[in-house]
Formats: C-alpha cells, sequence, structure tokens
C-alpha cells in the first residue's frame, strides 16, 4: 500500500491518563532518573567516585565525543524509527559506564572503562536527544518552561538521592579517596531500570493535551541518513550560528567542577556535595520557569531579562572561581566540612550548578520558538545536544591531563560562556510569541499499522485465554 498523508484536526478530545502530557513527561522523567541522573551523580561524585581524577576525565571525553556524533543521529533518528525507540535504544550504554567506574576504581580493568564509556557514548546521543525533544516538544504552548524545570528536576534528583545513599555510605569517611563499592552497585542497578521503564513512553500522536491541542508529527522520513542531512543543513540558520556557543559552553563547567571537589575536598565533603547541590538547578529552573511562563511582557522581553540575569550571575560566579583557585594553587587544601574555608569552596560547587541548570534550560525554552513541530524540533534538540557534547569533549579532555594549568578551564569557561551569551542576546531580542499548534499532519500508513497491532494483540490475548 503507498503511503499518503492526511490532515487531523488540531484538537482532541481528553483520553486516557496514560497518553496525558503528564503522564509521558513521568516516564521521561523517570528514564532521566535512572541513566544521565546516575550518571551526573557518579560525576558529582568527584572523578566519579575515584582518588584520581585524569583516567575518569579522559573516559568522560570519549563519552562526549562520541555524543557529538551520535546526537545528530538521534535527531534524525528519532524522525524514522519513533521517539520511543531512539529513548529505549539510548538507556542502554549507562549502566556499561557505571560499571567501567567500578572496576577502574577496584581493579586494573582499565579496558572496561573505556569499552563502557564508548558504548555509553553512542547510546547516550540517541537519549539526549530523544529526553530533549520530549520535553520541548510534548508540552503546550505557554508551558514549555514548566515542563523544562521538571526536566531539571528529574536530572537533579537523581544525584541528589544518589548523594544521599553516598554520604549514608561515607560520613565517617574524613580523608581523600576512593568511594566504598556499595556506592557503585547501587548506581548501577538504578541505571539498569531505564530500559524497562522507557518502553512505557507514549507515541506523541497518541498524547493529548489539556488545551485540546494536538502534539505537531509531520510524515517522517524513513532513511536515517537523510534525517540527519536535515540536522546539518541546520547550520545555515544564522540564528541557530549565534546559539551554538551558548549550548558549547552551558555545561562546560562539568569537568572543572568534578577535578575541583576530586582534588580540594575529602570523600565525605565530596557525598556531601553530590546530596546537597543538585538541589540548586532544581531550585532555579523552578524560579526561571515560573517567570518565562507567567510573567508579564512578549516572549521576547522575557527573554531578554532572563538572559541578562544569567549573564551577570556567570559573570560573578566565575569571578568567585577566579580568586578561590588562586589561592588553592598556593595552599592545596583537602578540605572536610569540618575544616575552616569550606564554605567559601564550597559554595562555588553549589552556584555551579545553580546557574548551569538554568543556563541549559534556558537556552531549551529559547529554541522552543522555533517550530511547533515535532519533528523540526528533534533536529533543532539533535544538533543543540550534538553542541553540548562537543563542548564536554573538549572540557573533559583538558582535565584528563594532569599537567595541564587549572587557568586554562577557568579562561575557558569565563571567557566563553561571557561571549557566547552575549551573542545568544541578538536571536533572544527577536524572539517571537508563542502560538497555537497548527494542525497535525500524519502518515496514514502509520495509523493502519497502529490498527493493526491493536488487532494483532487482540488476538494474542484471545489465543492465551483459550
Amino acid at each position: 500500500m503507498t503511503s499518503t498523508s492526511s490532515t487531523m484536526p488540531n484538537t482532541v478530545s481528553k483520553g486516557s491518563f496514560f497518553r496525558s502530557v503528564q503522564f509521558a513527561l513521568f516516564i521521561a522523567g523517570l528514564v532521566t532518573f535512572t541513566a544521565p541522573g546516575m550518571f551526573d551523580a557518579m560525576g558529582n561524585l568527584g572523578a566519579g567516585g575515584a582518588a584520581e581524577p585524569y583516567a575518569v576525565s579522559a573516559a568522560n571525553a570519549l563519552v562526549y565525543g562520541l555524543m557529538v556524533i551520535f546526537c545528530i543521529s538521534g535527531g534524525g533518528l528519532i524522525n524514522a524509527l519513533g521517539i520511543k525507540w531512539a529513548m529505549v535504544l539510548g538507556t542502554i550504554g549507562y549502566p556499561l559506564y557505571g560499571a567501567g567506574l567500578y572496576t577502574n576504581s577496584y581493579s586494573s580493568l582499565s579496558w572496561f572503562l573505556i569499552f563502557g564509556s564508548a558504548f555509553c557514548g553512542i547510546s547516550a546521543g540517541f537519549f539526549w536527544a530523544a529526553e530533549a525533544t520530549v520535553y520541548i516538544a510534548y508540552p503546550p504552548p505557554g508551558e514549555k518552561a514548566k515542563y523544562l524545570a521538571q526536566w531539571a528536576f528529574w536530572k537533579n534528583i537523581a544525584p541528589a538521592i544518589g548523594g544521599a545513599v553516598n554520604l549514608g555510605v561515607n560520613a565517617n569517611r574524613a580523608t581523600a579517596g576512593v568511594i566504598s563499592q556499595a556506592t557503585y552497585i547501587v548506581f548501577i542497578v538504578i541505571m539498569c531500570l531505564g530500559f524497562p521503564i522507557s518502553m512505557l513512553l507514549p507515541a506523541p500522536q497518541n498524547v493529548w493535551r489539556h488545551d485540546g491541542s494536538r502534539i505537531v508529527v509531520a510524515k517522517g522520513n524513513k532513511k536515517v541518513f537523510q534525517e540527519i542531512w536535515e540536522v546539518v543543513k541546520l547550520l545555515k540558520d544564522r540564528k541557530i550560528l549565534c546559539l551554538l556557543p551558548a549550548f558549547i559552553f552551558s555545561y562546560f563547567y562539568h569537568s572543572y567542577q568534578s577535578n575541583f571537589l576530586s582534588l580540594y575536598f575529602t570523600v565525605r565533603a565530596r557525598a556531601f556535595s553530590s546530596f546537597l547541590s543538585p538541589f540548586g538547578g532544581i531550585a532555579s529552573s523552578y524560579i526561571m520557569g515560573y517567570y518565562l511562563d507567567k510573567g508579564k511582557g512578549s516572549a521576547r522581553f522575557r527573554g531578554c531579562v532572563v538572559l541578562a540575569v544569567i549573564l551577570a550571575a556567570q559573570i560573578g560566579v566565575w569571578t568567585w572561581t577566579t580568586i578561590v583557585q588562586n589561592d588553592f594553587n598556593q595552599s592545596k587544601p583537602t578540605l572536610d566540612w569540618t575544616s575552616p574555608g569550606f564554605g567559601r569552596a564550597y559554595g562555588l560547587i553549589f552556584f555551579y550548578t545553580f546557574i548551569g541548570q538554568a543556563t541549559q534550560n534556558y537556552m531549551y525554552w529559547v529554541i522552543s520558538h522555533f517550530t511547533a513541530s515535532m519533528n523540526g524540533l528533534s533536529r533543532y534538540a539533535g544538533l543543540f545536544r550534538s553542541m553540548e557534547a562537543l563542548g564536554q569533549t573538549i572540557a573533559w579532555a583538558i582535565a584528563s591531563s594532569s599537567s595541564a594549568s587549572t587557568w586554562v578551564l577557568v579562561g575557558l569557561n569565563f571567557g566563553g560562556i561571557t561571549l557566547s551569551l552575549l551573542l545568544a542576546f541578538t536571536v533572544v531580542s527577536k524572539l517571537e510569541d508563542e502560538h497555537p499548534d497548527p494542525p497535525a499532519i500524519v502518515d496514514a500508513s502509520d495509523e493502519e499499522s497502529d490498527d493493526s497491532h491493536k488487532e494483532q494483540t487482540k488476538d494474542i490475548a484471545s489465543s492465551v485465554a483459550l
């Protein structure tokens, strides 16, 4: 049968809770918690929980280097195979990464750390693109920032809970060293749960919104490489080029933060940080999200106000970093939570997460205004997440060298984020208000396939009953 396309009404009646935006994003949140959330939880321990940061930094550089390629592929894979299957594939590599960190800390099996990191980099590229697409495409207009804040909640509550477990296990270890084996095992078990949970994500064309609007799902190109080419073609767009540096530097600070924790804090102080710091990211995302959705003025005005606040906060944090790092280069402390000066140093870690997560969520709020189509948003998400990965590849590669000056990462973070946010003003100052989603265009053959699947399910159920 030849594929045809039809236009569906742009409204849909209220249906099952299990096909609601709330349920879809709850499932996506649980998967975020189990996979990248636990990945970040390990990173928040400082060097993935290891005593020395350099091997783990090299492994992370490999993860993000592969993600540069596979995030772009993931943006195309979503349109070719469907967003659920892109997310399912994306969960596979995270447990292998966790197992690699475990073996690196307690044996000489460094090859498994490399294998786990490579596999994670490939699968996580698919996951990052799918995850971002869900959070910017599924919510209705005017509620994007609220659901992006929920994304931040799931990304940060995982490190917080992981940090609580880690703190309970390591509370009496007031020395530098390796995180306990039990901590790794708990993290790996949680990572394994992402695969079955991701199977519950409802397809976008089946999801209903409370305002009656549909998620726009255009007829996808079944050829993955053609979809990838559509992602690459976005680089011809001026506004995309102006935003790329902001995405590159939005998470650039992670490697510096990880090394800072590993080099200057005791095991239990790192555990304390891994528990408390994520709440900074949650708080900043909800505060910012409320204003972006509910604040007065146009989207352009609200966007410029928030961008100005973020820029000022980033400049303040990295000025503070410059002062503290200069002191630590001379004193080389090992800080416990009972040590003088702990609060001054730990405050940096907290505010890296506070302002870093706000910056990240803000950038996705901006690109959610570029199109109402999920297909288009998946391409934007794949490209921009690839740029995030590129930034982290560079940062982790620098951090992996024990001979590299700490001032290299400080300077790149300070200068990079400042200049990139200034450049982002050229896009935000021309931002248009969100508008209701237009009618969705779907592939009729997909609908027939879905009906056929339902009939097959009924037949199977009848056979089992007999």
